[in-house]
């Protein structure tokens, strides 16, 4: 609310083609909980005092505390899934990285911006890997049923982006230009999770040597892990050319969010989706500061309703 000024400009916008006709939207914080729930007002005016009321009841995502998948492909291009060998798990159900099952509802272990996308994913695990992505929507079958998913209304690339513009604006670490990591390396801790941006146009984590974090993990372009990595939060990769591959020893608790178009899961890589984990994140992202989609719980056009109803004045 505090930046609707911004957003939405003057006061009243006109009606193009027609003269004489205006509307104004003015938000309202829901009471008890202005942090993740309001209403949008939008009052239309017209030739002969005519007006009309429309007003939509909206609830934050709460991003990044909740994620469309245990990963999520956030490109509306194409995109190119290749899973290897059977080792591999992909897990929506909510996992505690201290143990135990979450508290959160299950959600996808894979999820996409668009069908096409998703029947690609799911058309390129084999009848023995399909059991190896689990969450909201599988089922042991038979036949097995995968849980891959299409989530139009997750963050577009476009507002991944600034959701990443917005993270680099907080207090972190200064930016990192390694392209591999060889050896034992911290980058953050569940007591101490940061912000880590690596910016060397690549990140390769080597099969030699221990390497974990928690927090905010940022790369920019390709994520290659080959090696033993812990991480334990959100990662986020804004690609450049275009792989990301979990093809070690990777356990993530959390989520990983890729730009990336081609996806190759497999080694013993484990991705866990771990509401426990996203607090780390939102525990350094500043919350509801960041961007996040809204969703509109009812829409009512006042003028079919009593006074009073829905919001409506």
């Amino acid at each position: 609310m505090n930046q609707w000024g911004l957003l939405w400009g003057p006061s009243t916008h006109g009606f193009a083609p027609l003269s004489g006709f205006s509307y104004v939207v003015t938000p309202i914080a829901t009471p008890g909980n202005t942090a993740n729930a309001g209403q949008l007002i939008a009052t239309g005016t017209g030739i002969e005092s005519v007006k009309n009321v429309v007003v939509a009841n909206v609830v934050r995502s709460n991003i990044p505390s909740t994620s469309p998948g245990a990963i999520y492909l956030a490109s509306d291009a194409s995109t190119n899934a290749t899973f290897n060998g059977n080792n591999f798990l992909v897990d929506g159900n909510d996992h505690n990285y201290t143990g135990g099952a979450g508290p959160g509802a299950p959600v996808p272990g894979i999820s996409t911006r668009n069908d096409t996308n998703t029947q690609e994913t799911l058309n390129s695990l084999s009848t023995g890997q399909k059991d190896n992505v689990t969450g909201y929507g599988y089922s042991n079958g038979p036949p097995i049923v995968p849980s891959v998913k299409t989530s139009p209304a997750a963050p577009s690339t476009t507002l991944l982006n600034q959701m990443i513009n917005d993270l680099l604006a907080r207090p972190r670490p200064p930016d990192n230009n390694t392209t591999q990591i060889n050896g034992n390396a911290t980058i953050g801790t569940t007591a101490a999770p940061q912000i880590t941006h690596f910016t060397g146009g690549s990140l390769t984590i080597q099969a030699n040597g221990n390497a974990s974090g928690a927090g905010i993990l940022i790369v920019e372009g390709d994520l290659t892990i080959e090696g033993n990595f812990d991480f334990k939060g959100l990662i986020l990769v804004r690609g450049t050319t275009k792989v990301t591959e979990l093809t070690g020893n990777a356990t993530i608790y959390g989520s990983i969010w890729t730009e990336d178009l081609n996806l190759t899961v497999s080694g013993s890589s484990i991705a866990y989706y771990s509401t426990q984990a996203l607090a780390l994140a939102n525990q350094v992202s500043g919350g509801a500061a960041l961007p996040a989609p809204i969703r509109v719980t009812s829409l009512v056009d006042c003028s079919e309703v009593p006074s009073g109803s829905g919001g409506c004045p």
